[in-house]
């Protein structure tokens, strides 16, 4: 493995460790509800304004790290459309979350897409652009999929519901990447990912069985995407 991809690892790394140092301090301090939300506002914006300042100095434009309008169907508007709505329909709305915490979601989940797009596909691309899409789209999917791992090793969840989120994380990685490598455009699995977690974060806790049926059926559509979109483009396209 090059140096390159050693860089990315420990770049990730480093990124998700901002993340929980700021998430083990709001805990530590007893925050409430809306200040572990501030924290992580806090967390994703300091890591937000890190990545602008170093892509802008590669590229002012900032076009290499995918900010530009790309070509977009009207089938990717479709899929994200049912995606997003998968968790809400199953689980329901919490319609008990108070007007400034619903605001204070919607922020942080802006900048999570902001910050987790333009890392692992803008910058991602930006040091593999001259390997083959493949190793892009794996390479980039498989990191992301497994830093998330972070989130779903709760001691208080189902084992099978922890292994379904693993699986749906790397398999969402690989739906993020494919779809920006396709478009050439983070402008579109930016929005996709903050609306999907948005909606998600609105969403009920729900029972064990729901958790499960919601989970497994975004992994099955990852999979049919991931098979079938493909076949619709032409895989010596690059994003650049």
């Amino acid at each position: 493995m090059s140096k390159t991809y050693f860089k990315l690892v420990g770049l990730a790394i480093g990124l998700t460790m901002i993340i929980s140092l700021f998430s083990v301090t709001s805990v530590i301090l007893e925050m409430d509800t809306n200040g572990v939300i501030l924290s992580q506002i806090a967390a994703f914006a300091l890591s937000a304004i890190c990545l602008l300042l170093y892509m802008e100095k590669q590229d002012s434009s900032l076009k290499q790290f995918g900010f530009r309008k790309g070509a977009v169907n009207n089938y990717l508007f479709g899929f994200i459309l049912m995606i997003v709505v998968i968790q809400p329909a199953i689980l329901g709305f919490d319609l008990s979350l108070p007007f400034a915490t619903i605001f204070l979601i919607i922020l942080q989940m802006i900048l999570v897409g902001f910050v987790e797009e333009s890392f692992f596909r803008g910058i991602f691309f930006y040091f593999l652009k001259g390997k083959h899409p493949k190793i892009y789209l794996l390479f980039s999917s498989t990191v992301f999929g497994f830093l998330h791992m972070v989130s779903g090793l709760n001691p208080n969840t189902a084992p099978i519901l922890v292994a379904l989120q693993v699986i749906n994380a790397l398999l969402l990685g690989g739906v993020f990447s494919l779809m920006y490598y396709s478009t050439g455009s983070l402008y579109l699995v930016i929005g996709f990912h903050a609306v999907f977690n948005i909606l998600a974060s609105l969403s009920k806790a729900g029972s064990l069985n729901q958790n499960i049926w919601a989970v497994s059926l975004l992994s099955v559509c990852y999979v049919v995407f991931l098979i079938i979109y493909p076949k619709y483009q032409l895989l010596g396209k690059t994003a650049s």
